[in-house]
């Protein structure tokens, strides 16, 4: 399982239609191995964080190559305002642990 996280500093001014283009699906949900998406905000930082969750990396390497992730980022508006490149880092889980 990997998870892959995507650092973006997003003026203020921006980040709700940020947050509301990630609260719409654009078919990430029904790609293969896709487990789940995560959206941080900053409490005393600047930026936000998404995080979606893979099977594996290929998986993951195959969305970015497809049709849908064409479609979730067709919409260059919101990635125009960036006040700084995204960073993207993949990390391979090695240690999952949850209350249940």
């Amino acid at each position: 399982m990997i998870i892959v996280s995507n650092h973006v500093r997003i003026p203020e001014s921006h980040a709700e239609t940020f947050v509301q283009r990630l609260k719409t699906s654009h078919g990430i949900e029904d790609q293969p191995g896709f487990v789940e998406l995560r959206v941080l905000r900053p409490i005393d930082a600047d930026g936000y964080i998404t995080m979606t969750t893979w099977e594996s990396q290929e998986d993951y390497e195959a969305w970015k190559e497809g049709a849908a992730f064409e479609r979730a980022h067709a919409d260059r508006s919101a990635e125009e305002t960036f006040a700084a490149p995204n960073e993207v880092e993949i990390h391979e889980v090695v240690v999952e642990r949850s209350s249940d």
